[in-house]
């Protein structure tokens, strides 16, 4: 299969690549068949990318990548919908919102991560109302680190040396 994107071009895929999320995302209810992708090589982000609307894509990471200290619970009701069985199937993504001019000022909306079970492809967002939906990314005394290359403007790079 394949779909004809905004920002990728035409993206060829099979049908064991999508991530479904029956409920959509927030504010995104029409899309519900995603397409995940690394941002680049070596890259903490990913792409995540509407098959159903392909001007739609969002760029997520792993939490866990960036906070050492997350935790929260899925609650069954969740873990449910998505047929989760085996916690080790379970991949988290939080979406991250990029300042336009500000790739320092990147955030993470904690609150509403998606949950997706691996071994079925099932996904949902959930709310977890401990966090919040506009964490830092970058910590403050790592923004010295951070490098914007002005030569796309879509491409970021955040030194790894934490």
């Amino acid at each position: 299969m394949e779909i004809q994107g905004t920002r990728f071009g035409t993206l060829e895929f099979e049908d064991a690549d999508i991530i479904t999320l029956n409920d959509g995302l927030l504010g995104f209810p029409l899309s519900r068949k995603f397409l995940l992708f690394p941002y680049g090589d070596d890259s903490a982000f990913f792409w995540l990318q509407s098959v159903d609307e392909p001007e739609i894509s969002f760029i997520v990471v792993n939490p866990f990548d960036f906070f050492n200290d997350l935790e929260f619970t899925v609650e069954d009701e969740d873990a449910k919908a998505i047929v989760l069985e085996k916690s080790e199937d379970l991949e988290v993504f939080s979406l991250v919102t990029i300042p336009e001019g500000r790739p320092a000022e990147m955030r993470t909306n904690l609150a509403g991560p998606v949950i997706v079970n691996a071994s079925n492809r099932q996904g949902r967002q959930i709310l977890v109302k401990e966090y919040s939906p506009r964490q830092a990314l970058i910590p403050e005394e790592l923004r010295g680190s951070f490098q914007h290359n002005s030569g796309k403007s879509d491409s970021v790079r955040v030194n790894q040396s934490r």
